[in-house]
C-alpha cells in the first residue's frame, strides 16, 4: 500500500504539499484500488510522517518533501519515491508502481530530490 498525499478529498492528482497536505489517499499496489483518509498529522512534517507510518502502508510518493520526513520514513523501513515534480494522477502513479518507473528517494540520491529548503541534504553523510 503507498500513501499518496491529496489536496481534497475528492482529489485524484497528487498534491504539491505534503506535512500540511490535509487528504492521503492509500493505493493498493496490487488492485490499484484506493481509499482517501483525512491526515491526522496535517500541519506538521513530522506529525504527518507518524500518522503515515502508523497506517498499513509500506510506501509513500511526494511531489515536495523535505529532509527530516525523508529520515523518518526511512527509519521506519518505508520506502520512499519521488513524482520527479509531475502532478501525476492516482492511476497514473498506480501505472508507474505496476512497471517500476517510480523513482525511489535513497541516502545516495536524496539531495537532487528533496526540498530541505535552505540546508542541503545531509542524508548520505550519515
Amino acid at each position: 500500500m503507498i500513501a499518496i498525499p491529496l489536496e481534497k478529498k475528492e482529489s485524484t492528482v497528487i498534491s504539491k504539499l505534503y506535512g500540511n497536505t490535509p487528504y492521503f489517499a492509500f493505493l493498493d499496489e496490487e488492485t490499484g484500488a484506493f481509499k482517501v483518509v483525512e491526515n491526522k498529522g496535517c500541519g506538521d512534517g513530522i506529525d504527518t510522517a507518524k500518522f503515515i507510518s502508523a497506517q498499513n502502508v509500506d510506501s509513500t510518493i511526494f511531489y515536495h518533501m523535505g529532509e527530516k520526513i525523508f529520515e523518518y520514513f526511512e527509519e521506519a523501513g518505508l520506502k520512499v519515491y519521488s513524482c520527479m515534480k509531475s502532478s501525476l494522477s492516482i492511476d497514473e502513479i498506480y501505472r508507474e508502481l505496476l512497471s517500476s518507473s517510480c523513482k525511489e528517494v535513497t541516502k545516495e540520491n536524496c539531495s537532487t530530490l528533496l526540498d530541505s529548503g535552505s540546508s542541503s541534504c545531509t542524508c548520505s553523510s550519515k
